[in-house]
């Protein structure tokens, strides 16, 4: 049995007379309930399961912005709208305006009647359905997407990922202040750590260094895992001493263990530095700040292009 709500545009009894006519020409229809006008109808739609809305449209009115707001009332309800208006005047430009269906009064009978409110609900059902199938397929292309810019083990950019942010980064400094820099991070004695407490454990160390690293950076600044247990940062808009400062809190913050997959473990991290424009591209950059980076093995943690900064062992 259908259940029918009708309302009108205008509050002056048309709805009740729609609602009269309808018992009238389809005496099938198991419920017809009337809203006077517009301004409740989003709440009955809510609160009451209704099969159709129909919507009686007076003559010369000014329907765009009123069918559309209820239209957005109802948006799991289909909605009808009647009137006298000619159907080749008005039906197109209703239905675009997410009505589904419209019904000349004069021309309609019981049985076109209820044809109608079956079609527009089946309309309304593969409408909903093309909507929730549109959304699924947003969103899964936006894991995809991340996927295709994220290391699927830590979280972190990954190399593709890495050189087209880093290319930006570089073309704005290139416009603007001049400066970025790029610390390659390496875990020291990381192959011990997989060697002794197994790859289950080595992954949740990179993952956690991650996760520690990322909290002392900006939001602006780029973490990239290029591979194993080597990650580079490239600072947007920072010079060698901001660059010193990042490095210091990067070491500073492995000063306690990790705490990894239930074990805890000590991890010391070497940085090397190198500074744009000094490196004019990334591929430089990636190269002296690699090299800096093996001297910091060997020293304090902390090594710049040409020279060891003493920080102190962690």
């Amino acid at each position: 049995m259908l259940r029918l709500l009708v309302t009108a545009v205008d509050g002056d009894g048309a709805a009740e007379r729609v609602g009269d006519r309808i018992r009238q020409i389809a005496p099938s229809v198991g419920e017809v309930a009337v809203c006077g006008d517009l301004s409740g109808l989003r709440d009955i739609v809510r609160y009451h399961d209704y099969d159709a809305v129909l919507i009686d449209l007076p003559r010369g009115a000014d329907d765009a912005e009123q069918i559309g707001r209820a239209v957005r009332a109802c948006p799991l309800t289909p909605v009808i709208v009647v009137s006298h208006l000619p159907e080749a005047e008005h039906a197109e430009r209703l239905l675009r305006l997410g009505a589904q269906d419209y019904l000349v009064k004069r021309e309609t009978n019981g049985t076109q009647l209820l044809r109608a409110v079956h079609y527009a609900m089946e309309r309304k059902r593969l409408e909903t359905r093309l909507k929730t199938t549109l959304g699924e397929l947003g969103q899964a292309n936006a894991r995809l997407r991340s996927l295709a810019l994220r290391d699927p083990l830590t979280g972190a950019l990954n190399r593709r990922a890495f050189y087209v942010m880093g290319d930006q980064i570089l073309a704005r400094a290139r416009r603007g202040s001049g400066r970025a820099a790029l610390l390659y991070c390496d875990l020291d004695r990381f192959k011990q750590i997989n060697d002794t407490l197994g790859h289950r454990i080595g992954d949740a160390v990179l993952r956690a260094f991650r996760e520690r690293c990322s909290a002392t950076l900006r939001r602006s600044d780029c973490l990239a895992r290029l591979g194993g247990d080597e990650f580079v940062i490239l600072l947007d808009d920072a010079g060698v001493q901001r660059a010193l400062d990042a490095a210091e809190r990067i070491v500073a913050a492995f000063a306690e263990p990790l705490l990894a997959d239930g074990h805890s473990v000590k991890l010391r991290v070497s940085v090397g530095i190198a500074a744009f424009p000094s490196c004019r591209d990334l591929d430089a950059l990636i190269l002296a700040a690699d090299e800096a980076m093996y001297r910091a093995k060997a020293g304090a943690g902390i090594a710049c292009q040409e020279a060891l900064v003493e920080v102190g062992q962690v």
